[in-house]
């Protein structure tokens, strides 16, 4: 398990251009998160979800923009059926070509999701009821790395990059990932926007003061 074995012995605070490259920085990340086991996993996505409802930005919210997982990613159907369950409006991404976001509102994960680009679980292209960007109260963002200055590493679609502009400028950008996903340095661009918290299984990390906090 050659990958495994990299990340294990790099050292992070010695490294060079290895480490500068979102290249080898997504394949450190997703080697380390790649290796939980099922028990880990969940155990660990049930931590994040109840970081994450606990919250006040996402109890005030009435509006919530989430993904659902793919692969290994924190699970987060539940939190899905639990938005939809509470009565608030549940935003789910659609991916459109040139690398557009389409937000769109779905009431039913069984019968309003398909599977779309990749394989990635996404609202139905038929009967697309599109939100208003403006309109999201709060985004929870997937992503392959991040660091602990607030610094995010997609999959290299830019996807959220672009999106992420669209949005009112107070709305809380929350990424969610395990602790292991969490690198000393990511590489970034000057286009890149950095997040505003990060949960994890271990807690959450604050970036920026949200609009909520006082």
């Amino acid at each position: 398990m050659p990958k495994i074995y990299i990340c294990k012995r790099l050292n992070f605070e010695k490294s060079g251009d290895f480490m500068h490259t979102k290249r080898a920085a997504r394949e450190i990340a997703l080697g380390l998160r790649s290796v939980l086991t099922r028990e880990e996993h969940e155990e660990k996505s049930r931590k994040i979800h109840s970081i994450i409802t606990a919250l006040e930005e996402f109890q005030k919210a009435r509006t919530v923009m989430s993904f659902l997982n793919f692969r290994d990613e924190v699970d987060t159907t539940l939190l899905a059926e639990k938005i939809i369950e509470s009565g608030k409006h549940l935003i789910l991404p659609r991916c459109a070509p040139e690398g557009v976001l389409i937000p769109a509102e779905i009431n039913d994960l069984r019968i309003d999701i398909e599977p779309g680009k990749w394989g990635i679980r996404e609202p139905k292209k038929e009967n697309l009821v599109t939100a208003n960007p403006e309109d999201i109260d709060l985004i929870l963002i997937p992503g392959a790395a991040f660091d602990r200055q607030g610094n995010r590493l997609g999959y290299g679609g830019g996807y959220y990059d672009r999106f992420l502009n669209r949005l009112r400028p107070e709305t809380p950008k929350i990424a969610l990932a395990f602790a292991c996903q969490i690198l000393p340095e990511v590489p970034v661009d000057p286009y890149d926007l950095r997040i505003d918290a990060l949960v994890t299984e271990e807690g959450i990390l604050w970036f920026k003061s949200s609009s909520y906090q006082t």
